[in-house]
């Protein structure tokens, strides 16, 4: 079997929630936003394939949606701005292409693993004399810089379907750690111990690029 097309470019649609100071539960389901994006790949093997993507998304919190935190009043809204560089690794490889010119299409499992840089705008709020006297920071919000970029490293699982040598199908979800604890622009006040996690899920399409044929023009 040969492969049969390197170069890629994709797609991205999905949903994005968080976990961190403001969020009580894993996700918040209320707090979900839309999270849209795209990305260029190289096939390195049938089994790996390596890109760098952009994804745009929101993620917020608010200690209203708990009745047990509803006094305590933060509340925040951050953009994010994700760039990253992934590595797929497919478990059962890929879709290929025979000597004879047959497509074999091939659904498989998916991991990846990668490193990003993440831009994050936050706006953070207190909304209550409980929440103003938890802070013991002056001013508040915490940080000057609230506008700032960051690491983060992107993990998960998905499949894939490989329906023909040029298009592909897939469906991923795994969460960005950010070695921060201020994506939602609080820290201090709430829970210094632990960073801030996001996570994102979605739907992909991929278009792969056909390789030029040896002796061809």
């Amino acid at each position: 079997m040969a492969l049969n097309a390197q170069f890629s470019f994709g797609v991205f649609s999905g949903v994005a929630n968080y976990q961190g100071d403001i969020a009580k539960k894993i996700t918040d389901v209320g707090e979900t936003h839309v999270a849209i994006g795209g990305g260029l790949g190289y096939k390195v093997s049938p089994y790996v394939d390596v890109k760098a993507q952009l994804i745009l998304t929101k993620i917020s919190g608010d200690d209203a949606n708990y009745t047990d935190r509803a006094n305590r009043g933060f509340k925040f809204e951050s953009d994010i701005l994700e760039f990253a560089g992934i590595i797929d690794y497919s478990v059962f490889g890929s879709g290929t292409k025979s000597n004879t010119g047959v497509f074999t299409p091939k659904f498989s499992p998916i991991v990846y693993v990668g490193l990003g840089v993440t831009k994050v705008t936050s706006f953070a709020e207190c909304l209550s004399d409980s929440c103003l006297n938890n802070v013991g920071v002056s001013p508040f919000p915490e940080k000057d810089n609230i506008k700032s970029a960051l690491f983060t490293v992107p993990f998960g699982v998905g499949f894939k379907y490989d329906a023909s040598p040029l298009l592909s199908f897939g469906v991923r979800g795994g969460y960005r750690y950010s070695f921060s604890d201020y994506l939602d622009g609080i820290s201090k006040a709430a829970n210094a111990d632990a960073n801030d996690w996001y996570f994102i899920l979605g739907a992909n399409v991929v278009f792969y690029i056909q390789p030029k044929e040896r002796g061809g023009f």
